[in-house]
């Protein structure tokens, strides 16, 4: 298992949400990879299917707030759909 990222500080701070994606980002295209399109879809809309949601679970666990997270995995999203859509 791919260990997460811990925030810089448990403070705001310039970039956390950036930092967030970063943090996430290996393993939600690892999740990505069995997804259905319409999931992908869904969660670039906020709506994260229980794979992902685990994954903000997993990001709240080492320190991210769990809003940030399911922010930053719903952001991952829709990049990925807009990587998909240049195809």
């Amino acid at each position: 298992m791919v260990v997460l990222n811990r925030p810089r500080s448990s403070e705001p701070y310039r970039d956390r949400d950036i930092g967030c994606q970063e943090a996430l980002e290996q393993v939600f295209l690892q999740l990505a990879k069995g997804l259905t399109p319409d999931d992908i879809v869904a969660t670039a809309g906020g709506n994260l299917p229980p794979v992902l949601a685990g994954l903000a679970k997993r990001a709240e666990i080492v320190g991210w707030s769990l809003e940030e997270a399911e922010i930053a995995i719903s952001e991952l999203a829709q990049n990925l759909l807009d990587d998909m859509s240049q195809m």
